[in-house]
């Protein structure tokens, strides 16, 4: 068209985003192509776009012997040393669990691959118990994790881990250069894949590089602001005020966590994000090495004098039965 002697440009038409209903055609088409890996990322193609059992390891949970039950811990042990690498990943191996559990506690798989592993959230149990008298609960819960543990607490934070990770990624949007936030599965590092981690995402950024993110939801203060929260001096809250602002107590099992997250992640940091319905807090943590390399020498002896014990022999869960009274877990749990 021409307007007063000059040519005008066509009016740009704005067509609306089609909606996932109205592009279902379209995706069906491409899910019949076997390279259409664009389609992973989508629940609904995702069990087709996963990777291939033959190239996992096997889990720990399969190296139970019928016949080491019999044997006494000290020998046991010596039965163990041949064992010392079965929790050995490849690089392959170690992405293709982590693709595979992205849906964590919904996930059968996560569990399986937890299983004799010393992972995050327990670094701090394993840390504190002993390896000569470990307490069964912990013995139990590295070598047997299963879906049973649920109360108002975990519900809670379940329920509103998207809404905090929504907030958190709209906050530091606005100053963190192309910050991308996604879900990820269960991680395992090839240089000790004794221990685990299930961060609640993976953040990366132009300015600060690879991250994890690590999402705590406090029932008890859910209504509350941060700082009611800090006023209450709660010893059993995660965080502290001090000189330098809101901190994460180190000497909170959470700090082993996410410090657990950070090395098995090979993360610059971890974002330690509490969320009530008043207010949200963003704490950043940095690896602390020398912590780090205290706790993962425990965890490996950990590893070494009792999760294998008890994965081939079930030596610590067998002697807690016949004290207790109690059954002993079935091989493969």
């Amino acid at each position: 068209s021409v307007v007063k002697g000059r040519r005008s440009r066509p009016s740009k038409r704005k067509i609306p985003s089609a909606t996932f209903e109205e592009l279902s055609p379209v995706l069906d088409t491409l899910h019949k192509h076997n390279k259409a890996v664009c389609l992973s990322g989508l629940e609904k193609y995702y069990t087709s776009h996963t990777v291939q059992s033959s190239t996992l390891p096997m889990s720990l949970a399969c190296l139970h012997n019928t016949g080491a039950q019999s044997l006494g811990l000290t020998e046991l042990q010596l039965h163990c040393v041949k064992y010392l690498n079965a929790a050995k990943v490849t690089e392959e191996q170690a992405e293709a669990i982590e693709v595979r559990t992205r849906l964590q506690h919904k996930s059968p798989e996560w569990y399986v691959w937890r299983a004799g592993r010393i992972t995050a959230s327990m670094m701090h149990a394993v840390f504190a118990t002993t390896v000569e008298k470990p307490a069964i609960t912990v013995v139990n819960r590295v070598c047997y994790p299963v879906n049973s543990f649920s109360n108002v607490q975990t519900t809670w934070g379940l329920e509103h881990e998207q809404d905090a990770r929504h907030a958190y990624t709209q906050k530091m949007s606005t100053c963190h250069k192309n910050l991308q936030v996604r879900i990820c599965g269960f991680l395992l590092n090839t240089a000790f894949p004794e221990v685990g981690a299930s961060p609640d995402g993976l953040t990366t950024c132009d300015c600060c590089g690879k991250g994890c993110l690590e999402i705590k939801c406090p029932f008890k203060y859910r209504c509350d602001s941060i700082q009611q929260a800090l006023d209450a001096h709660d010893k059993d809250f995660c965080l502290e005020l001090t000189a330098n602002g809101i901190n994460l107590k180190k000497t909170h099992h959470f700090y082993s966590q996410v410090q657990t997250q950070v090395f098995v992640a090979n993360a610059k940091h971890c974002d330690l994000v509490v969320w009530t319905q008043k207010d949200m807090v963003v704490i950043r943590i940095f690896p602390d090495v020398h912590f780090w390399e205290s706790h993962l020498r425990k965890a490996q002896e950990f590893f070494q004098k009792v999760c294998l014990p008890e994965l081939l022999g079930k030596h610590f869960s067998k002697r807690n039965a016949a004290a207790s009274g109690h059954k002993v877990f079935p091989s493969g749990v």
